[in-house]
């Protein structure tokens, strides 16, 4: 029988990584398109294929079997919409190959994210309930042409199918953002006499998941029955959301500083950072996800192993990763922070 493939674009990245991870675990023939030769070492090393090139320059293509499977997670935030754009091109070349071959039509599953929604209500506060697939799409201006690029991508079924993927803000590893809880904290242990001053609220409900649930998320869907999966959104979310005061008990504990909490900023260059980081409120819904997959979290919350995830960033820190850099150059504003912001 022969082994299934996935081709994951923005291989390298903090999803794509993962995601390859996971698909490569599961026994999946598993090629990971890069930009560049530096990024090889983190695909061999889970023993995924690397490919050089770039979704506008599909040459690559001659270089793949027939794709069972595309992930998308890539993207360019000063562009989306080009973007998806080359991922349709893309995405169409692959089908036709595959059924030149006899195979059947490929499915896309392509990268959003649950900020579609927009930030919610806090915990509570009246009409407190989750985001469903259901709910509206409520996304920040900054994620306007992602999240309709995304959309745009159900488009196509008569060449492809497609699915859409909304993971929730995301840990483990180089942690994404919240790698900023750990430097933060050390910042404030440093800088500002043991006390981190957060603007927002402790009843901030943060919903988030591992990075490494958020792979097996990926390849769940891969693996559903393609009837079911084709045409659908999924939210990515942990079984339950924690709130910032529970994650900030557990940053007391472990850096030795107190926490206090400050009203949102809402402007000078570290506003939308902070914002993003700390009072983007949510609560997510991912029964969907686990009803047509049977996929289900695995991973402790944020706050329940705190010292373990922050053990493995400090490594990741040490190794200067390609994803802990990523993330200390992302995160605009952050690095200024000190003191009470105002």
């Amino acid at each position: 029988m022969a082994r299934r493939t996935v081709l994951v674009t923005g291989a390298n990245g903090y999803i794509g990584l993962a995601v390859c991870k996971a698909f490569s675990l599961s026994g999946w023939t598993t090629y990971g398109l890069i930009r560049s030769e530096k990024s090889i070492p983190y695909l061999i090393r889970e023993e995924a294929i690397p490919i050089i090139g770039t979704a506008d320059n599909p040459a690559f293509i001659s270089e793949l079997p027939v794709i069972d499977v595309i992930v998308v997670c890539s993207g360019d935030a000063s562009n989306f919409d080009t973007h998806y754009d080359d991922i349709i091109r893309l995405s169409q070349r692959i089908s036709k190959i595959a059924k030149d071959n006899g195979h059947g039509k490929p499915l896309v599953i392509v990268s959003s994210s649950c900020k579609d929604y927009g930030t919610g209500l806090k915990q509570g506060e009246p009409g407190f309930a989750p985001h469903t697939e259901k709910s509206p799409l409520n996304y920040p201006r900054v994620l306007h042409t992602r999240a309709t690029g995304a959309l745009k991508m159900l488009n196509y079924s008569d060449e492809f199918d497609a699915a859409i993927a909304r993971p929730t803000s995301l840990y483990g590893h180089s942690s994404s953002f919240y790698a900023y809880f750990f430097y933060l904290a050390e910042l404030a242990k440093t800088q500002n006499d043991g006390v981190w001053y957060i603007p927002a609220s402790p009843n901030t409900a943060l919903h988030s998941l591992h990075i490494d649930d958020t792979g097996a998320a990926y390849l769940a869907i891969a693996e559903a029955p393609r009837e079911v999966v084709a045409g659908q959104a999924y939210n990515m979310a942990a079984h339950r959301y924690e709130t910032l005061e529970e994650i900030a008990k557990t940053v007391e504990k472990s850096h030795g500083i107190r926490v206090e909490y400050e009203a949102p900023l809402t402007s000078g260059k570290n506003a939308f950072a902070m914002n993003l980081l700390f009072n983007f409120s949510q609560w997510v819904g991912s029964d969907k996800l686990r009803k047509d997959t049977g996929w289900t979290d695995k991973k402790p919350l944020f706050h329940e192993a705190y010292e373990v995830f922050r053990k493995s960033y400090e490594l990741e820190a040490q190794q200067k990763t390609e994803n802990y850099g990523r993330v200390r150059r992302n995160a605009p504003g952050v690095d200024a922070v000190q003191a009470k912001l105002s």
